[in-house]
């Protein structure tokens, strides 16, 4: 009987652990990209976006995009582009940029296999906080 309480409770704690890590990879609860409209249709100039810009979609939650974020803070004097950080946590308050971000992944037909954080620049898309800060670093 003993045996089947210890399985009970080590079950209970991987699906609580698991959960938590899907969460933290998503960057958001599924059930949230629900109200979210598929039309990935968005003109950058509605949100006051130039075209030369690069930017970033982050989660709050995302470790690597924090690792970004004070990437662009340390650095920000010596990067020679304009970067514009676009949070995606939540498909109520973050609507557009959330769909922004899909019309990116989109355009660079990077597929379904996308994560964040996510920086486009001049037509291309580079994904990982590493290849973003490599890719900001070359451009001092």
């Amino acid at each position: 009987m003993k045996l089947k309480s210890v399985w009970a409770l080590l079950t209970l704690i991987l699906f609580v652990v698991g959960s938590y890590g899907l969460y933290l990879i998503i960057g958001m609860p599924i059930d949230q990209t629900d109200n979210l409209n598929t039309n990935t249709e968005i003109d950058i100039s509605d949100l006051g976006i130039s075209e030369d810009e690069a930017l970033i979609f982050y989660s709050s939650s995302c470790p690597h995009c924090k690792t970004v974020t004070e990437y662009l803070n340390q650095n920000a004097d010596n990067i020679k582009i304009p970067v514009r950080s676009l949070k995606i946590d939540d498909s109520k308050t973050d609507g557009d940029n959330i769909k922004l971000a899909l019309a990116k992944v989109k355009e660079c037909e990077v597929g379904e296999n996308w994560g964040i954080p996510l920086m486009y620049h001049d037509g291309g898309c580079l994904m990982g906080d590493q290849p973003i800060i490599e890719y900001l670093s070359q451009l001092k």
